[in-house]
């Protein structure tokens, strides 16, 4: 379970193609900055919730005995691949566009409007809590805190939204209850909560 969560972690935290865009548009401090956080969280994070996972909490392996000869149409890797694809289809997909939009509508909730002065503690810890539920492309973080920025957010929120965002959301922390223990989901979404502070107390410190 630890490099499974670790893969899923790092997949939007550690992009090399987000980190080089990330320095082009919001200097290097900032990509060190989530640089090291999220090797913490990809190496620390994911390795700690390994110990909330019990032996009974791994899914079992059904044994596939084939009743056809190998090479039959039946038991080809297609065939299968593709019940496998139908199965997550008609179970993922209806819960991803439901639960995405009613985060969309949720979202002026989620992101007040931004006026100069946004700064401070509520605002940090709001913005980090909203930034690990809500759901974003791949590096559409970068936008979304720089126009917040231009818009007067202070470093702190910004900092705290630019860790959250990327690795977990509501969406994908519901499709994997499925497969992952909700203790290890609960312990990694907290996780991501803390890091985003952590995050922002740095960018203040560091005089970002």
């Amino acid at each position: 379970m630890g490099p499974t969560l670790a893969y899923w972690l790092g997949n939007p935290i550690l992009n090399p193609a987000t980190m080089v865009f990330m320095g082009f548009v919001l200097g290097w401090r900032w990509t060190a900055l989530r640089l090291a956080v999220g090797l913490l969280l990809v190496f620390g994070v994911a390795y700690l919730a390994n110990r909330f996972v019990r032996p009974e909490d791994l899914p079992t392996l059904a044994t596939h005995t084939p009743s056809a000869p190998a090479d039959s149409a039946e038991d080809s890797v297609w065939i299968r691949w593709a019940r496998a694809l139908r199965q997550l289809v008609i179970g993922l997909v209806p819960e991803y566009v439901g639960i995405v939009l009613i985060l969309g509508a949720a979202r002026a909730w989620l992101f007040p409007a931004v006026t100069p002065g946004a700064d401070g503690l509520l605002w940090t810890a709001g913005l980090a809590i909203a930034g690990t539920l809500f759901v974003i492309p791949t590096a559409g973080e970068i936008p979304i805190v720089q126009t917040l920025m231009v818009f007067g957010l202070g470093v702190g929120p910004a900092a705290a939204l630019l860790t959250t965002l990327p690795p977990v959301s509501l969406p994908s922390l519901v499709m994997l209850g499925k497969a992952i223990p909700i203790r290890a989901l609960a312990f990694i979404t907290a996780s991501v909560v803390a890091l985003g502070l952590l995050s922002a107390a740095l960018a203040v410190g560091l005089g970002f």
